[in-house]
């Protein structure tokens, strides 16, 4: 059977349309390794529980899994609303982010307003019988102005005591829940699971990692997920390090607050994380007593690859771990180790096409994408795989029109622009089925999507899976990234053999002699490695650097540059990468 890797977008309720596409893809490909942001984790991490389900099988035939997220999306298209539960001091602000979500766009001010007289009544009515007793004794006395000072003040007060809740709520409750209404567990009053336990549940559910009487117990891994040759990836964006992490979590130097997590997570998960693990000690007064060394690498939990990349700002609740802030004094009341809130992956990236990807790919990875539609440039087509390599000439060209739009994009255009380059390269674009959204109405913060839409959501998703199953070219495919790779591998060489050999400004040593001579402050090796090693290596390299120069500087097309190869924007250079996994371990230093 075929394999695949497979990246998918966040878009918070967006994400419906990928139940049905992962279906029709594994139906013709294993999927090894699996990843996406915010409701593309959610997917990814589904999808990897069904296809781990699939691998451990005898015959490697189960299809039981991709069954379940079947019935995930019929779960969903019922009942989506009820997976967004909010904490209780928040559920005035959840309802009026519904009740404006549910409005059309001219009549979203109403809503508001309404929503907030509802929210609020209790204050309302208090601010109402003032301003009613003031009109009343107005009436009473047949004094006009005072009958007119009631209604004036009435009014006042109801916009005074409604801003002022309002200001509460997003002052002082919202950041008290780590900047997101919905914490994720089940809130009182509610009958039905809420996001985290629900998909916790579905998780094992559908990987079949179920105890006795079919009821999950210690959650799936991402070691058990190895152990089957399957990966999932998603990201993260720690806001108080000012930098993403890509899921899961490589390093051993993060703890978590055994409260703070029960909070967050189900109770069996909480178990599992704390289980043969003792908690960090002398902390100092200021940080929870109860910080535990969080697991990372094979036994990070598949639910926390994902929970950890779906943390919507304002929406969904991020998650808050510690670590150690080393370059910090420790002082009187002050300790090195800090609290960090991991927000939504979105941030960073939301469309994580890199992930997965290698110079010359052995199997695809497909990605599914989500923009706006347009009727006046898509018409009816609402699902597009290209045929042809996408320019940078076909993103489109939309209007600016006010101070809310203009903050919008340059917040999209800061977050998304690298993204949105790299999925535009040949090699790139081929493997990328676009499925277009109507944004008043399905996916985005549309949470009350009625079951028709997130039906006909999940059509789109089928049309996706399908055209990439049906159209997608993997022979067409490798000779794109071969053709894209060469030139700019030939001209990275030439410019390694020139720097290798040229002497610097000021004289100091060429690398060629740099490499075996220099008495280095870091990274220091044995002096036959670097000679019999290291220099050679170089020196290999170096020589197909000139012979790259040569060709390029000759006539004719002896250079891979100058064949009828892609012109992309692209260069081929150390970047730094979200997995990178620092040193510190979860110990305090001595």
């Amino acid at each position: 059977m075929r394999e695949c890797d497979l990246v998918m977008k966040g878009g918070i309720t967006s994400g419906v349309v990928y139940p049905h596409a992962i279906v029709e893809i594994a139906r013709a490909y294993r999927l090894r390794s699996i990843g996406g942001t915010s409701a593309g984790a959610i997917a990814a991490a589904v999808a990897a529980a069904a296809e781990y389900r699939r691998e451990r099988s005898p015959g490697k035939d189960d299809f039981a899994g991709y069954d379940g997220i079947v019935s995930i999306a019929d779960e969903i298209g019922r009942d989506m609303a009820s997976l967004f539960q909010p904490a209780p001091r928040l559920k005035p602000l959840f309802d009026i982010l519904m009740a404006m979500a549910a409005a059309g766009g001219v009549s979203k001010p109403l809503a508001m307003m309404k929503a907030m007289l509802a929210a609020y009544r209790g204050r309302a009515l208090i601010a109402a019988a003032i301003g009613l007793a003031m009109v009343a004794a107005g009436v009473l006395r047949s004094d006009t102005s005072l009958a007119v000072l009631g209604i004036v003040v009435g009014l006042v007060l109801l916009v005074a005591a409604i801003t002022l809740a309002l200001w509460r709520s997003i002052k002082t409750d919202l950041p008290a829940h780590d900047f997101g209404i919905c914490p994720g567990l089940t809130q009182e009053g509610y009958d039905k699971p809420a996001l985290t336990d629900w998909l916790a549940d579905r998780i094992d559910r559908v990987a079949g990692n179920l105890g006795p009487g079919d009821v999950p117990g210690d959650p799936l891994t991402v070691g058990q997920l190895a152990d089957h040759g399957i990966e999932v990836a998603t990201m993260t964006t720690d806001l108080s390090s000012g930098r993403p992490y890509q899921l899961p979590l490589k390093s051993d130097h993060h703890y978590f607050s055994r409260r703070e997590f029960e909070a967050l997570f189900p109770k069996r998960v909480v178990d599992y994380l704390v289980r043969d693990r003792a908690p960090l000690t002398d902390v100092g007064p200021q940080l929870p007593a109860d910080l535990y060394p969080l697991a990372s690498g094979r036994d990070f939990p598949v639910l926390l690859v994902a929970r950890m990349s779906l943390s919507f700002p304002g929406l969904i609740s991020a998650v808050p771990l510690y670590r150690f802030d080393d370059l910090l004094p420790e002082g009187p009341g002050r300790s090195k180790v800090r609290r960090c809130l991991f927000s939504d992956g979105g941030i960073s990236s939301n469309f994580p096409i890199h992930f997965f990807d290698s110079f010359l790919p052995s199997r695809p990875t497909f990605g599914i994408t989500l923009s706006r539609w347009e009727e006046v440039r898509h018409g009816d087509v609402r699902v597009d795989l290209p045929s042809h390599p996408r320019q940078s000439t076909h993103l489109p060209v939309r209007a600016i029109t006010g101070i809310g739009n203009a903050l919008s994009s340059i917040l999209n255009t800061a977050k998304d622009w690298q993204d949105t380059l790299q999925s535009l390269l040949p090699g790139y674009a081929d493997r990328i089925v676009e499925i277009r959204l109507d944004e008043s109405r399905e996916g985005g913060m549309n949470l009350a999507m009625d079951e028709a839409t997130i039906r006909q959501l999940g059509d789109y998703g089928r049309q996706a899976g399908r055209a990439l199953v049906e159209r997608f070219d993997f022979d067409e495919h490798r000779w794109l990234r071969a053709v894209s790779l060469m030139p700019k591998l030939e001209g990275a060489l030439e410019g390694m053999a020139t720097a290798y050999r040229t002497v610097p400004a000021g004289g100091e040593p060429i690398y060629e002699t740099l490499l075996t001579e220099h008495a280095p402050r870091a990274y220091k090796n044995a002096q036959k490695w670097r000679e019999e090693v290291l220099a050679p290596f170089a020196a290999a390299l170096a020589g197909i650097g000139d012979k790259a120069a040569e060709a390029h500087a000759a006539e004719g097309t002896r250079s891979v540059r100058k064949g009828t190869v892609p012109n992309a924007d692209s260069n081929l250079r150390l970047v730094a990468g979200a997995d990178r996994a620092p040193v510190r371990k979860t110990q305090s230093p001595a």
